[in-house]
Formats: structure tokens, C-alpha cells, sequence
């Protein structure tokens, strides 16, 4: 075994026991937490997503930029991108399954596979920051992502 090997499984040790006292939700839970949703609204009609604070939504997953081998949630929102709309519960739903057993490429390179146990932050391309995913609630008439900061 060589040493950048002995590095690296010592640092992803540490990381897993750094999630065991963390609030932080990890990709499979946010998926089971989800799917134990209604995630259309009485009428019929379907649930929004869109976070905690302001009026960000979900855009799309990419390699979160403080630890390439974590997911970061893109967001946006309406009043900055009049073409983009919150997506719907079972399009976001969707999304963080896609994300499962997909790679993807950290900023400054290197190819990351995520999975259930991935950590879910909140940050653009680019960014890091320490806003982390940790919790979902259902209002009823969307599902909305909790958000804190977070230790990495």
C-alpha cells in the first residue's frame, strides 16, 4: 500500500466519524426522507422545492468544490432567472437518485463517485462555504430543504 493511499483512507475515515455527531443529511437519507413524502399537494397538483432562506430552489447537483467528493446543491432563483422555475418534488426526487453511483468531476479535476453516504451541502460551481442540508419539511404545498451551517 502506497502512502497516498494510507492518506486517503485515514482522511475518509475521519469524515465518516465526523458525520456520526453532524446534523448534516447524507444523500441516501435525503432520498428516504423524501420518498416518505406526499409530494403532490391535496389538489392533485404538484409540490414545489425551494430552500429554507430567500427564495432559492434547487437547480442541480454538482461536485461541491470544499471536498470534491461531496455533492453541493446548485440553486437559483426566479427573481435572478426569469427561465427557470422551483422544480417539482418528483423531478427533484429524480435528480438525487440519478446522483447515485454517478461520477463527477471535482473543479480542479479528479473523477468522484457519490452514494448514499455522500454529504449534501449547498453552494454553486465553484463555491464551497459551509451551508449544509439538514433536514426537508413538507408545508403542505411545497417541500422545503432545511439549511445551517455546517463543520465540515
Amino acid at each position: 500500500m502506497d502512502l497516498q493511499t494510507i492518506v486517503s483512507d485515514r482522511c475518509k475515515a475521519m469524515r465518516s466519524d465526523s458525520l456520526k455527531n453532524s446534523p448534516q443529511l447524507l444523500l441516501g437519507e435525503m432520498i428516504a426522507k423524501l420518498e416518505a413524502m406526499p409530494l403532490k399537494k391535496e389538489s392533485g397538483e404538484d409540490k414545489t422545492v425551494r430552500f429554507s432562506f430567500e427564495y432559492l430552489f434547487p437547480t442541480g447537483l454538482t461536485s461541491w468544490r470544499g471536498s470534491y467528493d461531496e455533492l453541493s446543491l446548485e440553486f437559483t432563483s426566479s427573481d435572478f432567472n426569469d427561465k427557470e422555475k422551483p422544480p417539482t418534488a418528483e423531478a427533484f426526487l429524480k435528480m438525487l437518485k440519478e446522483a447515485l453511483g454517478k461520477t463527477y468531476t471535482g473543479y480542479k479535476g479528479g473523477d468522484f463517485v457519490m452514494g448514499k453516504s455522500t454529504p449534501i451541502w449547498v453552494a454553486n460551481y465553484g463555491n464551497s462555504g459551509n451551508t449544509g442540508v439538514v433536514g426537508l419539511r413538507d408545508d403542505g404545498y411545497e417541500i422545503i430543504i432545511e439549511t445551517a451551517e455546517v463543520e465540515f
